[in-house]
């Protein structure tokens, strides 16, 4: 039975709204353009030069100096994943950015040496994590959704990076506040931060990498 031309074009809407929408799971089937990878690196590097060169933690220290209050402002690392994320909506451009941004800070010296690379992969990891997970209960789009995806993206790296510079001998309690710190702070900067900035530059007319659902 021949199809007339309205059921043609209906059809033909219908696939392209499943294949804008369709999602395959960890990794999405979206192609990577030039502006994905100009908005990777540059945020990239970025975030490795503020992160290496600017020592947030002293907001921290002057009023909590015990060993671990710096992880409340540690969100500052993964920040630049969440705003690249939301201007492409590529999970593959979270990974883009952390790695471009962990070599700049290996190169500019960095205590952990080349183990900085593994720690951004890790923070990419698990905020892509977060960021699935959120998608697949319908928050994907809502500030609770990024609180928490950003608060799963920075919590892991704190354990992390305490066993490699072998904290044993700290108090049980310092270790549970050094993860709180990491989760607050990953919801505060990483989640609600970096999806006031990515709706800012949406709004003064950054150009995305996505279409927007009307």
């Amino acid at each position: 039975m021949k199809m007339n031309d309205k059921e043609i074009a209906e059809q033909k809407e219908n696939k392209e709204y499943q294949q804008k929408f369709k999602e395959t799971g960890f990794i999405e089937k979206k192609k990577i353009t030039n502006l994905d990878l100009i908005y990777s690196f540059i945020i990239g590097v970025l975030g490795g030069i503020i992160s290496s060169l600017i020592p947030f933690s002293l907001l921290i220290k002057v009023w909590f100096p015990f060993t671990g209050g710096t992880q409340l402002v540690s969100g500052h690392h993964v920040i630049w994943a969440s705003i690249v994320y939301g201007l492409t909506k590529k999970k593959q451009n979270v990974f883009f950015t952390m790695i471009s941004k962990g070599l700049l800070e290996f190169l500019l010296g960095d205590q952990l040496g080349l183990l900085i690379i593994f720690v951004n992969f890790m923070e990419a990891f698990f905020l892509v994590i977060g960021f699935l997970i959120m998608e697949k209960v319908g928050e994907g789009e809502t500030k609770l959704g990024w609180g928490i995806a950003g608060g799963f993206g920075n919590i892991f790296q704190a354990p992390f990076i305490w066993i490699i510079k072998q904290r044993w001998f700290l108090h049980w309690s310092l270790w549970a506040l050094a993860f709180i710190f990491a989760f607050l702070s990953g919801i505060f900067i990483v989640g609600l931060l970096g999806r006031t900035i990515k709706n800012e530059l949406i709004k003064a007319g950054v150009p995305i990498t996505f279409q927007i659902e009307v």
